[in-house]
């Protein structure tokens, strides 16, 4: 049996997982995929990274404000008669006449070991924890979000330097790995996967990130600090104030691995930093725990390292961020 897909997806992960399974011969009868959108500070009215790339390889484009109850679209789809459908970080609520009517079901590459971190935001709120272990699972759709039943699930170390981008893209490589697998047995068996059902009892969920997440507390504990700055990289990032000016936080790092502990001068408060060893920037946290600042943007500026920060600001005795 050659098999065929429809696919849902939209930010530039999603075109990647498209990408790659186009790659591997994966035939695709269309994709849907949010509308067009504005954009920067211009608002340009853009299309999806999944859009962009359907069109590139002529693949029909579905498109709608509102899936759930635009029937026109509904019909647009069960048009093609595809036997799986594909989801992955698609970012609207698929109806059930949808994603019941493939033959072998409709599949989601959700970015967390379900049945932890149901939601819209699975890789960021796993970093926030600070917790170790992480993977993908994929399952069957179903009217609960990120209820459906299990096929499959990798799980993997994640370091402390690991970032939302970083870990998205893992997902996505090893996401796809699985799923052209997946789809080449169902090729030769033409048998419906085996799944087993989530444990509902265990389940936890994640909200949407918004603008209210990006602000550091630096009266907070260093760890917790630096798991956001990293859960919000690349987007929409950490933010801090110096002299009432807005400061974008894209890395930082935890001086666990100094052989020798790097001494805290006298009288600093949470915020407050200083160079150390002319070369390397460190702030001060709420648990009496320094945090190194490696990259940083100040407002209307370029990206930078927190040294050239320190040396281009002429920070003075007693400032800090806030």
């Amino acid at each position: 049996m050659k098999l065929s897909i429809g696919y849902f997806g939209s930010p530039e992960h999603s075109k990647e997982l498209l990408s790659l399974l186009l790659d591997a011969g994966i035939t695709v009868d269309f994709v849907v995929t949010n509308i067009d959108k504005p954009v920067g500070r211009k608002q340009i009215i853009t299309p999806t990274p999944v859009k962009e790339l359907a069109l590139t390889k002529g693949i029909p484009v579905i498109q709608s404000p509102k899936l759930r109850t635009d029937e026109e679209a509904q019909k647009q789809i069960l048009s093609y008669g595809s036997p799986v459908h594909i989801v992955y970080a698609y970012g609207s609520i698929v109806p059930e006449i949808v994603f019941q009517d493939p033959k072998f079901g409709s599949i989601n590459l959700h970015g967390s070991l379900l049945p932890k971190y149901r939601g819209a935001s699975p890789v960021q709120s796993f970093l926030f924890s600070g917790e170790e272990s992480s993977g993908f699972t994929i399952q069957y759709l179903a009217k609960e979000v990120d209820s459906g039943d299990i096929i499959s699930q990798k799980s993997w170390s994640v370091g402390p330097l690991e970032t939302t981008a970083s870990l998205l893209q893992s997902i996505t490589n090893e996401g796809a790995v699985e799923l052209i697998r997946l789809l080449r047995e169902l090729e030769s068996t033409n048998t419906q996967w085996k799944s087993s059902p989530q444990n509902g009892s265990e389940a936890t969920h994640c909200k949407k990130i918004t603008a209210s997440d990006r602000p550091i507390q630096w009266t907070e504990p260093a760890k917790k600090i630096h798991n956001r700055i990293r859960a919000l990289y690349p987007d929409p990032l950490a933010v801090t104030e110096f002299r009432g000016k807005k400061l974008i936080l894209f890395s930082s790092v935890l001086p666990d691995s100094e052989p020798v502990p790097i001494p805290i001068p006298d009288g600093l408060a949470p915020g407050s930093f200083f160079l150390y060893q002319k070369k390397r920037l460190f702030c001060l946290c709420g648990d009496g725990n320094l945090l190194g600042i490696d990259t940083l943007q100040p407002e209307g500026k370029k990206p930078m390292k927190g040294f050239e920060f320190f040396n281009g600001a002429r920070v003075l005795a007693g400032e800090s961020f806030t």
